[in-house]
């Protein structure tokens, strides 16, 4: 008997792959949408860009399912993790604007700057420090050794005493947090950036 294995990539099966992905995508994708749009907070610009990554790992992956659930409990769980990298990914753009300029305006040199500027820089210093003190401790700290003393996350974790990866993730709450008091505060440092 010769029986011959078809190619693990032959057109024959890329087609079928291509033919049950499309069915697949055919029935969840409404239902895929509304849970997308439901723990996104009802934001449909999220939840649209959010839809469109999980597909493409859903593609991406779609040799790893082991059909250990079904295939829409399986494109959930891509899709929160998405939602996950979706908003960390837009709280770290936006806070690429805001915390540079804040250490930048800690920085700047007072000779360069006319009365009228230094009384606004001073302002904001105050009003940024205020909101700083507002925090707790933990995330003052750790954004003092970030943003004033310029230290490296690795830097951090070593004087913390604690993994580079728990700093990152306590740094991006630090940031939040602040980011957070300065809108409720300050709401027109943040609309400036």
């Amino acid at each position: 008997m010769n029986m011959r294995k078809t190619p693990r990539f032959s057109p024959q099966r890329l087609a079928k792959k291509h033919e049950r992905f499309a069915a697949l995508y055919k029935n969840l994708a409404l239902p895929l949408t509304k849970f997308l749009v439901k723990h996104s907070g009802g934001d449909q610009e999220a939840a649209e860009e959010v839809f469109s990554q999980t597909i493409v790992a859903a593609w991406k992956g779609w040799h790893t399912f082991e059909h250990r659930s079904s295939y829409f409990t399986w494109l959930c769980r891509i899709g929160l993790n998405k939602i996950a990298d979706y908003y960390k990914d837009q709280v770290n753009i936006r806070s690429k604007f805001v915390f540079p300029t804040l250490s930048a305006w800690a920085n700047i040199e007072d000779k360069s700057l006319s009365l009228e500027e230094k009384t606004a820089l001073d302002e904001l210093r105050e009003s940024v420090r205020e909101c700083l003190e507002l925090l707790p401790e933990e995330k003052r700290k750790l954004l003092y050794l970030r943003f004033w003393q310029e230290m490296t996350v690795k830097g951090m974790a070593e004087v913390l005493g604690i993994s580079e990866r728990a700093t990152e993730g306590k740094l991006y709450r630090a940031k939040l947090a602040l980011r957070e008091v300065l809108q409720v505060r300050n709401p027109e440092i943040i609309s400036s950036y």
